[in-house]
């Protein structure tokens, strides 16, 4: 297929919370000056990429793009929510494809936002590229306190992990990066940004647009959304990164359905029981932040009650088992461990959407 003959015609569709909005015809994929794929280094996001270096878009223009929700990614951050791994994934990712990196954050992470009290909401920083950090204050808005978790909703104004951890500091750091930056009216520069999201997994994303104008978008700069694999099926997903020989992430192959963090506020009783044999210390981490600010994840039952209620049935019998769970919860993947000569369906694949964001 000729990326000069990709063209996109979608319906009105409606987001989360039922309001219509509408889709966009993209450009031409070889009129994009940058393909900016966010990725967690979930199967999702990973096969976006593939399927762009599939349809031929030069991989000068790509860039992998990762929000490191627990904070700077330095050694001396606290581990809290996320998978320890992802970062050094995606990095693997991008050094496997010859692909830059640029990373982004919350001062502080999810666990800062969370116990945020009487205080505006954490500065952004992202990585330059001179491999800088750069940061972005934050000075508007009003002190205000969280103190609570997140929502387990579809509505991001309660659901404040992923619009405050992911979507604010994706937007501030493209708003602010001078790399995008020298567009005019006249002569916009043109930025297509892709997303994982499927309809498969969820009623919510299933009335997700495909394409349409990122939040980002003005009159300099055209910034577009793209969800290219959204109506693809998992099987097809699995096939991509079967074809092209990636090593699924690492939550993949010890059962997890999912690579939402570690410690999702969706987790169903199985995910957090497992979470508890695998990351005892990460377990008793967030059922103590649930005692210190006397807030539940889940309103029902707290983590010790859920995680009893789940078995370990989704776990491999594998003898591999143990070193893949040593990788999961470390930060060593590299490029050479990222491709692989003999591919195998992980554990986690089919199990369903449950235990990720919505």
């Amino acid at each position: 297929m000729h990326m000069q003959q990709l063209a996109f015609e979608w319906e009105i569709e409606e987001d989360a919370r039922g309001l219509g909005r509408p889709s966009i015809d993209l450009l031409p994929l070889d009129q994009y000056h940058k393909v900016l794929v966010s990725s967690s280094g979930g199967k999702d996001s990973v096969a976006c990429l593939l399927h762009l270096l599939e349809l031929g878009v030069p991989r000068e223009k790509i860039e992998l793009w990762h929000q490191c929700v627990d904070g700077a990614p330095t050694q001396e951050r606290v581990e809290f929510l996320d998978w320890p791994v992802s970062e050094s994934y995606v990095q693997a990712l991008g050094d496997a494809f010859d692909l830059p990196v640029r990373y982004q954050w919350r001062d502080g992470g999810i666990r800062g936002e969370l116990l945020r009290k009487d205080s505006l909401t954490g500065d952004v920083y992202y990585v330059d590229d001179d491999g800088k950090m750069v940061q972005l204050p934050t000075t508007k808005g009003k002190l205000s306190t969280r103190r609570k978790w997140p929502a387990m909703s579809a509505d991001l104004s309660v659901r404040w992990c992923s619009a405050s951890a992911k979507i604010d500091v994706f937007k501030r750091a493209l708003n602010n990066h001078p790399a995008f930056q020298i567009g005019t009216k006249d002569q916009p520069q043109n930025i297509l940004v892709v997303t994982g999201e499927r309809r498969e997994e969820s009623s919510a994303r299933a009335r997700y647009a495909e394409a349409e104008d990122h939040a980002c978008h003005t009159r300099a700069r055209n910034v577009h959304a793209w969800r290219p694999v959204i109506d693809w099926p998992e099987r097809r997903v699995w096939e991509i990164l079967e074809r092209h020989r990636i090593l699924p992430h690492p939550a993949y192959l010890v059962g997890f359905g999912r690579t939402s963090c570690l410690g999702c506020i969706f987790s169903t009783p199985d995910l957090w029981a497992m979470i508890r044999e695998f990351a005892p210390a990460r377990f008793e981490r967030l059922v103590q932040m649930e005692r210190q600010l006397d807030h539940t994840i889940d309103a029902k039952m707290d983590l010790t009650a859920k995680a009893n209620l789940g078995s370990l049935k989704r776990v491999p019998n594998d003898v591999r088992l143990g070193r893949w769970i040593e990788t999961a919860m470390s930060r060593n993947v590299t490029k050479q461990d990222l491709i692989v000569s003999r591919w195998e369906l992980p554990a986690g694949a089919f199990r369903g959407a449950a235990g990720g964001s919505m």
